[in-house]
């Protein structure tokens, strides 16, 4: 295939494959075909804006009639979970194929925003820092994404507002063990990775409940016991500065080195691993982890967990900046949360696109800055998601054939013959 038109074929008969997968799994035909034209438009536009998706469709009816229709279909309630329990389902073999599930909370700001519902005060990631805190009007972003060395998927993604949430007494913690639950149910050996917000007791004693392993990095506040006949708690960053990092670990991500230790510690009656980690040219950190293995095996799964943490940073930024998600512009809060898992839908299918098909795509549209497949980035799904949008953005619909003609060949015989 030498044309970026020749791809569209497989690209449209994959989009078709999910539709038709969604209408077997109890979607309603409303839901079904409104749902899969936002899903196309979005993967053809990369854009949030209902107005510009429902140009995109170029339907014989008039665009502002589409959008109307988009919009009933947004504002449903539950759409946006169902949708993505049912990709999870479709991917089931894509997840168990990853070991780690990774966690992590973002934003969304919208300092001009007034009328959306469930905007507040909300943390912003891009203008804080450790020393400096910056609040702004705008929602949060939650995110789980499974991850190893080959590249990521995106399973959830939710945005939510803290007092719309509150009224059904959902909570952040709620929120990430949903997303924990949903990966479980699919893959039982999968391994969590929050960051320190997630050093809860809440989250760590749910985990512990259903068997699930986790690598947590840790904070400050927490204490632990070193035996578990000992009724004295010691704080968790005395036992990290007092371990022995005798280790030493070479990260995959930048060639970094770490000096990497381990002890056992007790979390009640519970016995967990804490591992530490020193930079030679930095600080120190420690993880909470419950897993199996060796020390070795241990400490290595650790900072492998940790150093793909990163993956979803790197997600967070792709998707605000290819599928301008802090431009969403909806009014109602069940349409906000239903676009958010659209996009999410959006991302996984350019996450499962098969390699030969990928490489073959960023080739035809001359994505790649020297010709060369080395060129391919490490995080190549900005080059995908331009590469899936050129390919159906060539493609066009076919003229059906006119009804007389197809009443004029119904009963006709055709017969595959040989030619000579």
């Amino acid at each position: 295939m030498e044309s970026i038109t020749d791809f569209a074929p497989e690209i449209q008969k994959r989009i078709s494959g999910f539709i038709t997968f969604l209408s077997k799994h109890g979607f309603s035909r409303p839901e079904v075909k409104n749902s899969g034209m936002l899903f196309h438009a979005m993967l053809n536009r990369h854009n949030v804006h209902v107005s510009e998706l429902a140009r995109s469709l170029g339907e014989t009816i008039a665009p502002k009639k589409t959008e109307e229709r988009l919009h009933r279909n947004l504002r449903r309630k539950g759409l946006g979970r169902r949708l993505l329990e049912a990709n999870a389902i479709k991917n089931r073999a894509g997840i168990c194929g990853k070991r780690y599930c990774i966690v992590d909370l973002s934003d969304i700001q919208k300092p001009y925003g007034e009328k959306m519902e469930g905007l507040g005060r909300v943390r912003d990631g891009d203008k804080s820092s450790n020393d400096t805190v910056v609040i702004g009007n705008g929602l949060y972003w939650i995110n789980g994404v499974m991850a190893d060395d080959s590249g990521i998927l995106p399973v959830y993604s939710e945005i939510y507002g803290l007092d719309h949430e509150g009224r059904e007494h959902t909570s952040e913690n709620v929120k990430i063990l949903e997303i924990t639950d949903l990966v479980h149910a699919l893959h039982p050996d999968a391994t969590y990775v929050l960051d320190r917000g997630g050093d809860r007791s809440s989250i760590i004693d749910s985990l512990l409940e259903d068997g699930k392993r986790f690598v947590i990095r840790g904070q400050d506040q927490r204490s632990l016991r070193l035996h578990q006949d000992s009724e004295k708690d010691t704080n968790i960053k005395d036992i990290a500065k007092k371990t022995r990092t005798s280790y030493a670990y070479k990260s995959l991500r930048n060639g970094e080195w770490f000096d990497v230790g381990i002890r056992l510690v007790y979390y009640g009656e519970t016995p967990l691993w804490l591992v530490v980690s020193r930079r030679r040219r930095g600080g120190l950190s420690w993880y909470l982890t419950y897993a199996e293995g060796t020390r070795r095996e241990i400490m290595d799964t650790v900072m492998e967990a940790y150093g793909l943490r990163w993956r979803v940073e790197e997600y967070h930024r792709q998707i605000k900046q290819d599928y301008n998600l802090e431009k969403i512009c909806l009014r109602n809060y069940n349409a906000i949360k239903n676009m958010g898992a659209l996009v999410a839908l959006a991302a996984s299918f350019c996450a499962r696109l098969p390699e030969h098909l990928v490489i073959q795509m960023i080739a035809a549209a001359r994505l790649l800055p020297r010709k060369r497949l080395r060129d391919i980035p490490s995080y190549p799904y900005y080059m995908i998601t331009a590469a899936a949008a050129w390919v159906l953005g060539q493609s066009y619909k076919q003229r059906p054939k006119p009804l007389r003609i197809r009443k004029r060949d119904y009963f006709q015989l055709s017969l595959a013959l040989q030619e000579f």
